[in-house]
């Protein structure tokens, strides 16, 4: 939203963090190792307790191994987004840049737009929900 940068390009000018590949990355590490930025799907955001704006927000970072197996170019994305999350969880500080999907419902989503005015402070806090997706959890707005 309000950029005419493609999602990649934003990802190597804006951020400085290229992307290891243009068509199946779903984050990317900043050249220098001090960040990384995970893309997420804005309808995958919740809160524990949605009616409480305190409450702790999450967003899915990781979903079932079987459902990309047969997508191409899943498993690999799959394999990066662990070692992103692994990064994370050894302390290395990470924000979300949230996506908008053309459909929420078709797997591989197609994305619509992003949002490249502000990112989204990730908590090196993880869970997983009922049905195996990884969650994490998300504070502050950073704005860019």
């Amino acid at each position: 939203m309000g950029t005419i940068l493609s999602l990649s390009e934003f990802y190597k000018i804006k951020l400085d963090a290229p992307m290891i590949n243009n068509r199946w990355s779903w984050g990317a590490v900043k050249k220098d190792n001090s960040a990384i930025y995970l893309s997420v799907w804005q309808d995958e955001i919740r809160r524990d307790e949605p009616k409480n704006p305190n409450s702790s927000t999450w967003v899915d970072v990781l979903w079932d191994e079987d459902k990309w197996r047969s997508v191409n170019g899943g498993e690999t994305a799959r394999s990066e987004r662990i070692d992103h999350i692994n990064l994370i969880k050894s302390g290395t500080p990470a924000f979300a840049l949230i996506k908008i999907a053309k459909d929420t419902n078709q797997i591989p989503r197609e994305m619509k737009e992003f949002i490249s005015e502000y990112l989204i402070e990730i908590i090196n806090n993880f869970r997983t929900s009922s049905d195996g997706r990884v969650q994490v959890e998300i504070g502050k707005k950073v704005w860019i």
